[in-house]
């Protein structure tokens, strides 16, 4: 458990170096209208994919790898998509709160992390960094709360659904924790463990006649 927390902690150095894009709701921008005497184009440029665009394609492509290196390949796309936002304070904040938490400075952390989802409770990245943070504090229920929050907000957040399930197993709800992992490795057929995990809550929950 706190070695996936460690690593979720961790934003590769790509993700902090880009320029965040625009979010999906935010105004198409104005086309500058040709010069005096130009010949039209035969056609326009496709629209850039939004955030929402991108993860569903993304999301689509992981239910679907064929094998585990194919599959690392996507995650690392989608990761990149998840630390976007339209916001750089949102990022400074993250920073911070990732810093405090190298630093073993927890309670710091959540309060950056506080900040975030105060500032910006539609993005669901900083509800799922806080949830690991709870965990690393051992208040899975609120880690609980945030896991739910960003799947609301994120169907598809396979990070989420790793936690959710390992929250429910130490919570010693196995039976929900077995629900969790099969839409787990419907979603991500080669998410780490996934699939020693379901055998062992089929193997729990059958065994108790539930």
């Amino acid at each position: 458990m706190l070695a996936a927390v460690a690593a979720l902690f961790a934003i590769p150095s790509t993700v902090v170096a880009q320029r965040a894009p625009a979010p999906d709701d935010a105004p198409p921008s104005v086309a500058t209208p040709p010069p005096p005497g130009a010949k039209p184009r035969g056609r326009e440029a496709p629209k850039p994919e939004t955030r929402a665009e991108a993860l569903t394609r993304l999301y689509g492509q992981l239910a679907a790898a064929p094998d585990a290196a194919t599959s690392q390949r996507i995650v690392q796309e989608i990761e990149v998509v998840w630390s976007q936002t339209a916001s750089p304070t949102a990022m400074l904040l993250l920073n911070r709160a990732l810093v405090a938490a190298n630093e073993k400075n927890f309670d710091l952390s959540l309060q950056f992390l506080d900040t975030v989802t105060e500032l910006y409770p539609d993005w669901s990245e900083g509800f799922n960094r806080r949830a690991y943070l709870y965990v690393v504090k051992l208040d899975y229920g609120r880690a609980l709360g945030d896991l739910r929050r960003v799947l609301a907000l994120d169907p598809g957040n396979f990070r989420a659904l790793e936690g959710l399930v390992q929250v429910l197993r130490t919570m010693g709800q196995d039976k929900a924790a077995l629900d969790v992992v099969r839409t787990l490795v419907k979603a991500h057929p080669f998410s780490p463990g996934a699939q020693e995990t379901l055998k062992q809550l089929e193997e729990a929950v059958d065994g108790r006649g539930i």
